[in-house]
């Protein structure tokens, strides 16, 4: 006889071998004892609760010939016909491949027709979320108004992806998530039935990595009896089943927290070439930071840790679909510790106690609030040079041109300019920009990290191509800070510039162009 797989071995064929969900089968029970059974019934609830498993329980016992307590008997020709799926009146359809209008349809036009050999012809419709728009439609007409001896079950993960016009007309059990301890107490009455010898840890192991759902905790037993030795032990279950050690994991989250991405990167590469599931290691990063968060008292500590929490529950489901997991992975990491590719490694020696702030919301403030200074900026010298430009229109023939041209090139004069001559790049830029991130200032190291620095005749010309690392850079609050730290550093006054060089085609514009688009006066450049 082939092989049958422990889920399918011990699928639950009574409500009483239903663990966890006490209160449905309750309900479900009392209704076929009183016989009050509603003509639809939506079961939602995460993967491996039990849904499908209580739909075709219950196809049995309200068809049953000898029920006892609600309970089917599972020795009867009707239940025994339903068990070996030789009746045509108990259908099962998955809608997942079966979503289409014709498949419901095809429903429509059975229902009309009385049953064979049973009771009640049963529809459970497995994955029902996945049901298009058009089948929802049509079936909302039978569900309204379904022949007295029709009943419609569907079973789904999704509940709020099904219309509300289906979820007014069926009753709804909501199928809670498997507690540990119920998944452990389970497992262990399977191998307690299969005569396997096991250590509790084990099991309870097991019931950990099953999440909340029974079946996938059968599924982890079944593969690790049939590679186990003489003992299924909690050493060989986490051999088996690829467990990251709690050492590397601690390793990866002081490292995040040190933003050394580097060494994170590099542990990840490691942990790939072992083969380790990147949603598992996404997972038990989670479960660490957790802990982090409620053992800490420190403020800035909580926010960091929140957020990364945050960051990590949301690349959990991107990585489900994504191509690339290991690239989404490495660059999410980067982005958590709020550093550029090309300059990671520079967060080695970073201060562990600076006051960082990871929040999105207030760098999107902090560029908004730079290019509102830009515009302002702007707007005060057009606009002045529009004024006079409409007085030369007003007082045409009064006014002297030649006087307007002069007042309005005396306006361009105002913008600011430095005085540039042999401008060289700073050979001490690396020092400088390693001096800012010791002092804390993160944001504008990660800004100033890939820009050019030149220096001549204490003036001090930052250049990037980066449109944010500019707009972040050119705010007075933050050229002072510049300032402050280069004489800090090297005991000398500077003046600060700071130019965007946005190219041209893609390409980096020379230097001299740069400097004139920017108002910048230059001779000659070394």
């Amino acid at each position: 006889m082939a092989y049958i797989a422990l889920y399918r071995k011990y699928r639950p064929q009574t409500f009483s071998d239903i663990v966890g969900q006490e209160s449905i089968t309750k309900i479900l029970k009392k209704q076929i004892e009183s016989g009050k059974i509603s003509h639809a019934y939506i079961f939602s609830g995460t993967r491996g609760t039990g849904k499908t498993s209580a739909a075709k329980v219950f196809a049995r016992a309200i068809n049953c010939l000898n029920p006892k307590d609600g309970e089917p008997c599972n020795e009867c020709e009707i239940c025994k016909s339903i068990l070996e799926g030789n009746t045509t009146d108990v259908v099962e359809m998955d809608a997942a491949s079966n979503n289409s209008v014709e498949n419901i349809r095809q429903i429509r036009q059975e229902v009309i027709y009385a049953t064979v050999d049973v009771k009640y012809r049963v529809y459970i419709i497995d994955e029902a979320h996945m049901l298009t728009t058009s089948a929802f439609n049509a079936l909302l007409k039978t569900l309204e108004e379904p022949p007295e001896n029709v009943i419609f079950i569907l079973a789904t993960t999704e509940k709020h992806k099904i219309p509300v016009t289906i979820l007014s007309r069926c009753l709804r059990f909501d199928f809670d998530r498997l507690s540990e301890q119920v998944i452990s107490n389970r497992l262990k009455y399977i191998c307690n039935s299969e005569g396997i010898k096991y250590e509790d840890k084990a099991c309870d192991y097991i019931a950990k990595l099953a999440d909340g759902a029974l079946r996938d905790g059968i599924s982890i037993l079944d593969r690790c009896i049939s590679e186990m030795s003489d003992i299924l032990t909690l050493n060989e279950v986490k051999k088996l089943v690829g467990t990251i050690d709690d050492e590397i994991l601690d390793e990866l989250v002081n490292d995040i927290y040190s933003l050394n991405v580097s060494d994170v990167i590099s542990k990840i590469d490691v942990l790939i070439t072992k083969g380790k599931d990147l949603r598992q290691l996404v997972s038990n990063l989670n479960e660490k930071f957790l802990a982090k968060l409620i053992s800490t008292n420190d403020d800035v500590q909580k926010s960091r840790t929140i957020n990364i929490i945050d960051r990590l529950s949301k690349l959990d489901s991107q990585l489900k679909s994504s191509i690339k997991p290991e690239i989404l992975l490495k660059s999410t990491i980067v982005e958590i510790c709020n550093v550029d590719n090309k300059s990671s490694n520079s967060y080695d020696n970073v201060n562990k106690s600076s006051n960082v702030d990871f929040s999105d919301i207030d760098i999107l403030k902090q560029k908004i609030e730079n290019l509102e200074h830009e515009i302002i900026k702007l707007k005060s010298v057009n606009t002045k040079i529009d004024n006079v430009n409409k007085l030369e229109n007003k007082n045409n023939d009064n006014i002297d041109r030649k006087k307007i041209s002069d007042k309005n090139e005396e306006l361009r004069k105002n913008i600011p300019k430095i005085q540039i001559e042999n401008m060289s790049e700073f050979e001490n830029s690396d020092d400088f920009k390693k001096f800012i991130l010791k002092k804390g200032n993160i944001k504008i190291y990660s800004s100033i990290a890939s820009a050019n620095i030149y220096l001549k005749n204490n003036i001090l010309v930052i250049i990037t191509s980066n449109s944010f690392a500019y707009n972040l850079l050119n705010t007075t609050e933050n050229i002072k800070v510049i300032k402050e730290n280069f004489k800090e550093k090297f005991n000398e006054v500077v003046e600060v510039k700071i130019i965007l060089n946005e190219g041209k085609n893609n390409q980096k514009l020379k230097i001299e162009e740069l400097f004139e688009q920017n108002n910048v006066n230059y001779t000659s450049i070394d």
